[in-house]
Formats: C-alpha cells, structure tokens, sequence
C-alpha cells in the first residue's frame, strides 16, 4: 500500500510539472502574440544569410549571385553563402527555399524562368507561393551554332531542319523556362522541328556545344559571349527590339519572320518565402538597390554584355505575374 501512495504521489508531482511548464508557455506565446506575433525585425541581419541558386556553379545565374553576394556582404555586414541546388526544372532550389523559415536568411536568385515553369505545371508550385523581391539585369537571348556548323545564316538551319525534322540537336538550359520558349517560338514560327535537349545551367549546355554534342544553342547573349567574341560560336539571330551595336550584322528574330520573339529578354532577381515580415523584405530590396547602383556591378554587367534591370515591389510583381499568365496561355495551346 505504500509503494502504491508513493507511485501515485511521483506522478501527481510529474503532472503538475508538466501543466505548470504549459501554463508559462501558453502565457509566453500569449506574451508573443499580444507583442505583434513577430520576432524583433530591427537587428536584421545578425547571422549569415544564404542565396539560393537553381542552377549549376559556373552558370550565369550563379556568376551573377556570387558577384552580388560579394557586394551586399558589405551592405548587410554579414556573411552571404551561396548554394546551388541545381535540377527539377528549378523546383529543387525553389523547395529547398521554401523549407526555410520565412525570415530573410534564406534568398532565392532566380530568373524569368521560374514563372514559365510554374505556368506550365511541371513544377508543384504557383506565383502566389513565391514573393518576389527585386531583379538585377536582363539579357537578349541567342540561337548560336559552333564554328565548323554548315549553317551561316538562320535560313540555312530553317532550310536543313525543313529537309530534316528531329534531326537537329539544340542544347540549353532547363525544360519550360525562358529559352524553352524561345525555341519553341522559333520551331512555331519557322514551322520546323528539333529536338530540344535540356541540362540544368547555361554552363552546362554550353560545355555540350563546345564539346561537339548539339548543332546549335539557345541561350542568354551572357552565356556564350566570350565564345561568339573568339569566333568558337556563331550567332544567327538575336531576341533584342533591334540589332545589337556589339554585332551589327546579326539580325533580329523579327527581321528573320518570327514576329512573336520581338525584345524578348532574361531577367534574373531575389525572392523570398512569403510571409517574410515586410521590414526584411524592405532592408533586401534596399541593399539590391544599392548593389545595382555600385561602379562594381554596373562593370559586371558591361563585361557580361547584360543590362541593368531592377524593378521591385508592384511593379516586379506585375511583370511576374505577366510571364506566368503568358506561358500558361503558351504551353496550354501547346497541349490542345
């Protein structure tokens, strides 16, 4: 009898332990929520952030981030770790940025690419899942073939393709983003066929024109500038409104017939998880600014032949929401 009083006297002691534990959480969090439900946002950053990069090392999207993270470490005072997390179309990096809190230290770079993906369904995301902050530059896109390619002109690869559907190999980066559309425009138009062989970064399919696996290229003019300037590529249309003073003798999409690609560009930006408190988000869109705005970044992108292009808050939303609207009209007249 009394071993059973002193069980019976160890667990009520327990019990009331654990009820007094919950009753000073509740009134903490009770404390928390009357405070405005939110951390103190004043002292951000006060550890290292990390940006995010959907695409391979090496690649444009991840020279440009490592260019600015080199810079905004000034800006915020603290260290910034780049990740790549390279594949799915994007959807990893996007995932992986989600699963972060949403408190600033975790920033997705990302390109016009990502509400083309989303729009198209492949990925399990929509716009509404991702916040957009700021984009940086802007780029034409290019449909290059190597050196020792028999195609000079565009007519020339319109004409084989014609003679030859499926045929041709055109390397590039990601399925369903922004250079995927740009070849599907030009197959359209051109009312050819080719196959479209996707890899993870401009970097990558780049390495595969080089190496003599593809006939052609799509890309951003940045991926393949240094090769066009030491004749290893050739360029033979350009996405631009008008023809480029860095190479005058290569014509336009628009001139070339294909009306739909007519200033056609790239972007790159920041993103946050929604429901990051507004005052971070603020202080990101601040030090981006100020980065876009440095002699440093501004030599990048004139070295990289990309444009600087940084737009935020509604307007940036706007053009977002524009690309994923658009490709959703695109890939579901694709599927019909």
């Amino acid at each position: 009898m009394g071993k059973k009083c002193s069980i019976l006297v160890i667990t009520f002691l327990l019990l009331a332990t654990v009820l007094v534990a919950c009753s000073s959480s509740t009134k903490t969090n009770e404390n928390s929520n009357q405070s405005g439900g939110e951390k103190n946002t004043s002292d951000y950053p006060n550890r290292p952030i990390t940006f995010v990069v959907p695409f391979s090392a090496g690649g444009s999207g991840d020279i440009m981030t490592r260019e600015v993270a080199k810079l905004a470490e000034k800006e915020f005072g603290q260290t910034i770790i780049v990740e790549n997390k390279e594949g799915g179309s994007g959807a990893i990096a996007l995932n992986y940025a989600l699963s972060k809190p949403a408190d600033g230290y975790t920033i997705l770079n990302h390109s016009s690419t990502l509400p083309l993906t989303m729009a198209s369904g492949e990925i399990p995301f929509e716009a509404k899942d991702i916040q957009p902050v700021a984009t940086m530059v802007s780029n034409y896109q290019v449909l290059a073939v190597p050196k020792d390619s028999p195609f000079i002109t565009f007519q020339d690869f319109v004409e084989y393709a014609k003679n030859n559907p499926g045929k041709l190999n055109v390397v590039s980066s990601q399925t369903y983003g922004t250079t995927h559309i740009f070849s599907l425009k030009i197959m359209e138009e051109a009312d050819i066929n080719f196959n479209y062989i996707a890899y993870d970064g401009g970097s990558e399919a780049l390495t595969r024109i080089l190496g003599g696996n593809g006939d052609a290229i799509t890309s951003s003019g940045e991926v393949v500038q240094q090769q066009v300037e030491s004749g290893d590529l050739r360029l033979l249309g350009v996405s631009s409104a008008e023809r480029l003073p860095t190479h005058p003798d290569v014509p336009t999409f628009k001139e070339l017939g294909i009306t739909s690609i007519d200033d056609e560009l790239i972007w790159r930006a920041y993103f946050v998880r929604p429901g990051t408190p507004e005052e971070i988000v603020e202080k990101i869109t601040e030090v981006l600014r100020k980065v876009s705005e440095t002699p440093e970044f501004k030599e990048y992108a004139k070295n990289t032949n990309q444009d600087i292009y940084f737009k935020t808050g509604e307007e940036l939303t706007e053009v977002f929401n524009n690309y994923y609207e658009d490709g959703k009209e695109l890939f579901e007249s694709i599927k019909k």
